[in-house]
């Protein structure tokens, strides 16, 4: 994995052609998935599920370079009473009756939430969905190419703060942490930036992004 990030930090257009190609395969999936899955004790419910019908929404992972690195874009959600109060994510949100499909519902929230406007042209394809029950949404993943640093325009009422990651940095902490989460002490196999820790959904969809890129 680190050769093809590190050819690829150069030709931010080759990790587009990589990308749209190998989007195209079949998936790992649920495979990579399973890796990080929280370990919550046995009185905890369920947190994520495969089988169940949810409302569909969407996230944005944008990928650009700066100063040779290939770099994404994370936002730390503000803190409120719902499940993913306060966590670390990719930009995104719900799809809505307006949106011709999942593919603008990540547009259009990304661009709410960060102020980054990305063209569909530079989207390369999506990973697989996501099922969290506990906020009843099945999320896509979408990547898309920015190809320069964003200008970021926060969304006071949902976003905390947005950062830049360094790709290769953020694949490569993958870990595991004892964090607490909806009051129960769980041990989280996560990713690391700095001193934030990356888990849940979000880590599911690093891991099988980190899975896709090492194996090809």
């Amino acid at each position: 994995m680190e050769n093809i990030i590190k050819e690829n930090n150069h030709k931010l257009s080759s990790m587009a052609d990589f990308l749209g190609y190998v989007l195209k395969k079949p998936l790992p999936g649920v495979d990579a998935h399973k890796f990080m899955i929280p370990e919550f004790p046995g009185i905890a419910p369920e947190y994520f599920s495969y089988n169940e019908k949810l409302r569909d929404a969407a996230v944005l992972i944008i990928l650009f370079e700066e100063d040779g690195i290939l770099k994404t874009v994370l936002i730390e959600r503000m803190p409120d009473p719902g499940p993913h109060s306060g966590q670390i994510a990719f930009p995104g949100g719900r799809y809505e009756e307006t949106d011709a499909d999942l593919t603008e519902t990540a547009l259009r929230e990304a661009y709410e939430e960060t102020g980054v406007k990305v063209d569909r042209s530079k989207v390369v394809g999506s990973l697989t969905p996501i099922q969290i029950p506990v906020s009843g949404y099945s999320v896509l993943p979408v990547i898309c190419i920015a190809g320069s640093l964003p200008e970021f325009v926060r969304c006071e009422v949902e976003v905390k703060d947005i950062f830049a990651v360094g790709l290769h940095e953020l694949l490569e902490s993958e870990t595991k942490r004892r964090i607490i989460a909806r009051g129960i002490e769980i041990d989280a196999p996560c990713f690391i930036f700095k001193d934030r820790v990356v888990w849940g959904a979000t880590a599911m969809v690093l891991k099988e992004l980190k899975t896709i890129i090492s194996q090809n």
